[in-house]
């Protein structure tokens, strides 16, 4: 295996290019200038597209270079909404969303057209938001838009500030969507932040920022309806007796054997990887927690030969390196990279 180029979207104006031996050391490449906040990243084929989350943009670069992950800003549209932070394009290829956070200001989803060479217009761009809000003042004064996922052709929105999940039919021809039945309400005050669904179990997978919990659904045939399953802590105990810790889980990924669900605990410093069963009544369960070595967990990902799981830490400004285990399901500590400053976001080249 050869050397593996990843980039590093972050809370400042950079994107780091980084590189992955095939014994799991970390090595910077080189740094980026770019809008500041690139919390998102969204690679298809060469190009880039990233959210600028505090400049309410959306920039597009050219991949100059995958193997020392060069780059060139080709276009910058508006995100038309405030404090973009998730992007997806839909199966084929003409559509562009963007989920727009709202932390000062709109929050919403927007999907623009993606022309003949693939970049996104605001012309014709389909705007969409959601009434409601929860029962936490502070966080949840109205919607809050936190990701945006196309999935066997209908949209996906976890909305944080609702505590909502929210499934639309798609037209691929004009961009507009449609709610499909009620919108799923979770806990109150729970504050759903990201999902997931497992390759090839009929399961969904969602993580709750504000309460520390992590929902399991069944998805049905079609795809367009979930049933509830189970509400599960992703918290130790000894943490959330501990009146001094605030924890804010973050992200959540399937190991690439799917065999267990991995969300980040952002407080406790720590990754809760769950089992997951055959049981109905608990799906997941918790095998352990791994400690992050850094603050602030905001993402992680596995390499694309699912030998290593990478942890970006923001508040410590590392990245972190673990290999992973498929017979035993266990993670060792390779290496780390330190300077990376507020590390969000990976995506592989």
């Amino acid at each position: 295996m050869s050397n593996q180029t990843f980039l590093i979207g972050t809370g400042v104006e950079s994107i780091y290019a980084c590189s992955l031996s095939s014994s799991g050391q970390l090595q910077l490449l080189n740094e980026i200038k770019c809008g500041q906040g690139s919390s998102w990243l969204l690679r298809r084929n060469d190009l880039l597209y990233v959210a600028n989350e505090y400049i309410d943009k959306i920039e597009t670069f050219i991949i100059d270079d995958h193997i020392q992950g060069k780059l060139t800003l080709k276009n910058t549209i508006s995100s038309i909404g405030n404090t973009p932070c998730s992007l997806d394009i839909d199966s084929t290829g003409k559509w562009f969303a963007v989920a727009n956070y709202g932390h000062q200001g709109t929050s919403n989803v927007v999907l623009f057209p993606l022309n003949n060479l693939n970049l996104p217009e605001e012309k014709n761009a389909q705007i969409n938001t959601i009434d409601g809000r929860g029962p936490n003042p502070d966080r949840q004064d109205h919607s809050h838009c936190h990701q945006v996922l196309f999935y066997q052709n209908y949209l996906y929105v976890v909305d944080l500030g609702t505590d909502t999940l929210n499934i639309y039919r798609f037209n691929n021809v004009n961009g507009e969507v449609s709610l499909i039945g009620n919108r799923i309400k979770t806990e109150a005050g729970a504050g759903p932040r990201h999902m997931i669904f497992h390759p090839n179990k009929s399961l969904a997978f969602l993580c709750n920022e504000l309460n520390s919990t992590t929902n399991v659904y069944r998805i049905n045939a079609s795809c367009e309806q979930l049933e509830y399953l189970q509400t599960i802590k992703t918290r130790r105990q000894e943490d959330e007796n501990d009146s001094s810790k605030e924890n804010y889980p973050a992200e959540l990924q399937l190991t690439p054997d799917g065999k267990y669900l991995l969300v980040s605990n952002r407080g406790d410093e720590n990754l809760v990887i769950f089992n997951i069963n055959e049981n109905n009544n608990e799906i997941l369960s918790v095998k352990e927690h791994l400690d992050c070595r850094g603050s602030f967990t905001r993402y992680f990902t596995f390499d694309p030969t699912g030998r290593f799981l990478l942890v970006a830490n923001q508040k410590s400004n590392n990245l972190v390196c673990f290999s992973y285990n498929r017979d035993s399901g266990t993670y060792t500590f390779v290496s780390q990279l330190d300077n990376i400053q507020s590390p969000q976001h990976m995506v592989f080249l």
